[in-house]
């Protein structure tokens, strides 16, 4: 079934401007029960998912994604959901092809991981203009349509960072391990830690390593410079705590509190070697593609909806790592558990201008 389309205009009649307020989100739910039907339950939709390129973190979210999906399908709201890889090494080209394609194919909703934050946003608009219910998943995209559902890149730096600080008492040798040098995120992520950094005078940072976020190349970076370091107190950064602690065993050497990988053998890893230093794992959260769906949703029924839905990473500490071991594959990432209900509380607190909330663990 397909329903009412969504376009940013200006009609010259008052009540297609009303409508046209109403079906964009821009009008209270009340305006929106008066120009839909009492804002009638979604039904019949057909869904489609296009990714910008595979790793094991997406591999998640795209779990996620179908098993939500089929879900809303036994109810009734989705009719069908596909997800589609575009090909090549996270190439905005071959995934601009890709979503025109999708197009083709009239989905009421198209959500878009993109491999570009710029070069995508024409095809966006396109999407939009043809009357699809966009939502852009984990990127901060600037475009005059569409909802935006992802976790800020600055807070995740904030993430890393700090429960390291406070394992530490605030003082000692640190090594930063940075993430992908030059990419938007990493550009977030490693300027606000540094903002943080200067207002702590006692916190040395012997070294800098780039780690693109990936464990076996954190241990070899680490590997390379430990010789000439001093005691460690901490490798905050982005992830790569298990490489990281290899590195130190590898020397002979203490290991000091790092940030883990989410995944499950990160996470058994960290359990096993009986690490309780203060050691932590932060990470975006694949589970966002959940809360997208149903931001998705609320816009169908024409309900009020942030353009920029910012919502909480996935934390794991020492009090609840027994739980993730537990719940998670080996290479599984760990995600907040999001549903109709906390996605709904977290809209109200952003039209509030308070921070979402990441729902409990089950």
């Amino acid at each position: 079934m397909k329903f009412t389309t969504r376009r940013r205009h200006v009609g010259v009649f008052t009540a297609l401007v009303a409508t046209a307020l109403a079906l964009s989100g821009c009008a209270g739910p009340g305006a929106a029960e008066d120009q839909n039907g009492d804002g009638a339950e979604p039904e019949g939709l057909s869904v489609a998912l296009s990714n910008g390129f595979v790793n094991g973190w997406r591999l998640t979210l795209i779990d996620k994604f179908e098993s939500e999906a089929e879900k809303l399908k036994t109810t009734g709201v989705v009719s069908e959901y596909s997800v589609v890889n575009a090909p090549g090494e996270n190439s905005a080209t071959e995934q601009a092809s890709q979503i025109r394609s999708l197009m083709l194919q009239n989905p009421d909703v198209l959500m878009v991981i993109p491999a570009s934050s710029t070069a995508l946003v024409p095809v966006i608009e396109e999407a939009c203009s043809a009357g699809i219910n966009v939502v852009i998943l984990d990127a901060d995209m600037d475009t005059s349509c569409g909802v935006v559902v992802r976790n800020d890149y600055g807070q995740w730096g904030e993430d890393s960072l700090m429960p390291a600080l406070e394992a530490i008492d605030g003082a000692g040798d640190i090594i930063v391990n940075r993430g992908v040098i030059g990419s938007q995120p990493e550009e977030q992520f490693h300027e606000r830690q540094m903002e943080i950094l200067a207002e702590y005078p006692d916190v040395e940072v012997a070294a800098e390593v780039n780690g693109f976020c990936d464990s076996a190349t954190a241990q070899k970076e680490i590997v390379g410079i430990l010789g000439s370091m001093p005691d460690i107190a901490a490798v905050p950064g982005c992830i790569g705590g298990m490489g990281v602690v290899q590195a130190f065993e590898s020397a002979g050497r203490e290991a000091p509190v790092v940030v883990f990988d989410t995944d499950g053998k990160s996470l058994s890893f960290w359990k096993e070697r009986g690490i309780d230093n203060g050691s932590f794992a932060a990470l975006t959260d694949p589970g966002q593609v959940v809360a997208a769906m149903y931001v998705a949703l609320a816009k169908e029924r024409g309900e009020e909806v942030p353009e920029d839905v910012v919502l909480p990473l996935v934390q794991v500490t020492q009090d609840n790592l027994d739980y993730w071991v537990d719940a998670l594959s080996a290479d599984e990432y760990a995600a907040n558990a999001w549903d109709e209900e906390s996605t709904g509380a977290a809209i109200t607190a952003l039209l509030a201008g308070e921070p979402a909330e990441a729902p409990a663990l089950p």
